[in-house]
């Protein structure tokens, strides 16, 4: 199983004239007085899922609690029902021909709307698989006669983002067309008018500052970059990092965005940069995974909060467990409460946040399983 994958290379971008503000949270106002766990085992049926990947290529519907998992070799589509807790059915993938997805070893995610449609997101195109099943659209923007405001010369849009529920809109970052790793911005495409627009917020050119180059014998050295997060929100769209406690809430018609901050009581609110940028081994890495990483925001219908957890990782975690908290958040963004997980509680794997639960994949003995954290709420 692996930690979240750490892959994308921010660097300096040039600002948009878009109007934003910036706000700090609220205080908390909710209290975990305590919590449940229990483990739980998913009914395979006799089928044998999937988990190389430790549910790495998998995506939760929110409406309807099924979870769905890409099974990349075959290729496949593996549901789960987590209220029966059981297989629910497969959808097998064809490469090539008209339903054809694409011969790629792998994917790096995918995404289903409202409709059904499926969005697969590949190195070099985003491909929709129709609700039906019947017909795929491939999306390669570099070959697609794009209007408004689009990459310039030298500027390349990538293929790791969101496709919003209705289907209408793609969002990912753009970047060096030499530079395989860099982010200058966003960029919101209209997957019908095939039409662009950037969103420049300032995260991108702050995130540069930790980025972390390992040299190695090759000309070219590995490059840690910071993850950021996009998630949905109805009209507005989420974004985030690893390094800082805040979160860019951006209105997705007109580009407006806030910038709000937190203040964490149990962590610090900012990875400062103490480890060496550049280096010739692995030690920048290991000192950065020593401080808080936060993750991105996902919403809980059951207790109508938002969830985002953070993690520190020690590699030492004999004599210093892994520390994970949960951070909970009202539907305006305001923080209402945090709460310290038990002790060297592990993120490995998938996590979901349903049914007022946290749900951390685990494999046992090569089966789906899940432990589950319920925290009770009470008001002070």
């Amino acid at each position: 199983m692996k930690n979240f994958p750490l892959i994308l290379l921010a660097i300096v971008l040039f600002f948009d004239s878009c109007k934003h503000s910036e706000k700090k949270s609220s205080e908390s106002s909710v209290v975990v007085a305590s919590f449940e766990i229990d483990t739980v085992m998913i009914d395979s049926k006799g089928y044998f899922f999937y988990l190389t990947e430790a549910l790495g290529k998998s995506f939760l519907s929110r409406d309807t609690d099924i979870l769905y998992n890409l099974n990349q070799k075959i290729p496949q589509l593996e549901l789960v029902d987590l209220n029966s807790l059981s297989l629910l059915d497969s959808i097998p993938l064809e490469r090539e021909g008209p339903t054809g997805i694409g011969n790629y070893p792998v994917f790096d995610g995918f995404q289903l709307t409202k409709n059904g449609d499926i969005f697969f997101f590949a190195w070099e195109e985003l491909v929709k698989l129709t609700h039906d099943r019947t017909r795929v659209v491939k999306y390669r923007f570099d070959n697609l006669p794009l209007q408004g405001d689009v990459p310039l010369p030298g500027e390349v849009i990538r293929y790791r983002g969101l496709v919003t529920d209705d289907g209408k809109y793609y969002i990912g970052f753009y970047g060096s067309a030499e530079d395989t790793h860099s982010r200058y911005g966003l960029v919101k495409i209209d997957l019908k008018e095939l039409t662009g627009e950037k969103i420049n917020l300032p995260i991108f050119q702050e995130l540069v500052s930790y980025e972390i180059k390992t040299k190695t014998s090759s000309d070219y050295p590995s490059t840690y970059v910071e993850p950021v997060f996009l998630s949905q929100d109805g009209d507005k769209l989420l974004v985030s990092a690893a390094p800082v406690n805040e979160v860019y809430r951006v209105d997705l018609e007109s580009g407006e965005f806030d910038r709000i901050s937190f203040n964490s009581k149990l962590t610090s609110n900012k990875v400062e940069i103490t480890y060496p940028t550049v280096n010739p081994q692995n030690e920048g890495l290991y000192e950065r995974w020593k401080q808080v990483s936060f993750y991105g925001f996902h919403w809980d219908e059951q207790s109508q909060q938002f969830w985002r957890n953070t993690n520190q990782s020690f590699i030492e975690a004999e004599t210093r467990p892994n520390k994970v908290h949960l951070t909970f958040f009202d539907k305006n963004l305001n923080q209402v409460g945090e709460y310290a997980l038990p002790d060297d509680w592990k993120i490995q794997g998938a996590q979901f946040f349903t049914q007022g639960m946290y749900w951390q994949f685990i494999n046992i003995e090569d089966e789906m399983a899940f432990v589950r954290l319920k925290p009770k709420f009470e008001k002070p």
